[in-house]
């Protein structure tokens, strides 16, 4: 009878804090968060005639989504791990030999700074994979070149869990296929926050 009294009296002093937080004294944008993504990306190679020289694979659209969790270090600050996957519609060719960039995936660190009364300004930062695929005379080969990813953007909230975003970023994805690749993107999103 006594490990029943001293269990509902622990259940009762827990419960308290999640009842303080229900009540608005937490941090909204804290918790668990899925979106999907629309992203314009831009494929870049460097320093390929020259130093410092940049060209465009081409500028498309990508697709996919992200996944976060979020937790409140304070009343307007958050920090947690995110990842996300897009498939990408960029494409580069000449005559039957091709080039395109099939995916790109990513994850790390999010944080975020609460402004005014449901808005955030965030930034990411992370590990990030592209994947290229090249066609020459019929054959078809692919490789994937992993670098750093950095982001900034503003989400917006839409009542209590729903929200959209507004992002660019950029990574550095290293060697592929011997030479050096970057990606750009500028892109939004809408999600749902649990």
């Amino acid at each position: 009878m006594k490990y029943l009294f001293l269990a509902a009296v622990l259940s009762c002093g827990l419960a308290q804090p999640a009842f303080a937080q229900e009540e608005g004294n937490g941090n909204d944008k804290a918790g668990f968060r899925l979106e999907a993504r629309a992203t314009l990306e831009t494929p870049t190679v460097s320093s390929i005639a020259e130093e410092n020289d940049v060209y465009k694979l081409g500028t498309a659209m990508a697709y996919g989504g992200e996944v976060g969790f979020d937790i409140a270090v304070s009343d307007t600050v958050v920090v947690g791990p995110y990842g996300n996957y897009e498939v990408s519609t960029v494409e580069n060719c000449s005559g039957a030999d091709c080039v395109s960039a099939t995916d790109n995936y990513a994850f790390g660190l999010h944080a975020g700074v609460n402004v005014g009364e449901s808005g955030m300004i965030y930034a990411k930062v992370g590990y990030a994979s592209l994947g290229l695929e090249a066609t020459v005379v019929g054959v078809t080969v692919s490789e994937r070149g992993d670098g750093v990813e950095g982001a900034i953007g503003y989400e917006q909230g839409f009542g209590r869990n729903f929200y959209g975003r507004i992002e660019l970023g950029y990574a550095d994805n290293g060697d592929i296929f011997g030479i050096n690749f970057q990606r750009r993107h500028a892109g939004i999103s809408a999600g749902v926050r649990f």
